[in-house]
């Protein structure tokens, strides 16, 4: 059986590929991430990873942050 990922999951992978591939993040990128962090759902494991891989980048200085 094929599994489609949430409107949420992709939403989420495309907005970290764009953070990656500009080297940037801005407070838009921020507030959408707020917003899935606290919807009904919860994240998935594999949006956690993601989560957490994004902020590793930004505390090893690899991504700036932008208004």
């Amino acid at each position: 059986m094929l599994v489609l990922p949430s409107f949420r999951e992709s939403t989420i992978a495309h907005v970290i590929n764009r953070v990656y591939q500009s080297g940037k993040i801005t407070r838009a990128d921020e507030h959408h991430f707020l917003l899935a962090m606290i919807a009904e759902d919860p994240l998935s494991t594999e949006e956690q990873s993601q989560v957490r891989d994004l902020i590793d980048r930004l505390k090893m200085g690899l991504l700036r942050v932008v208004d």
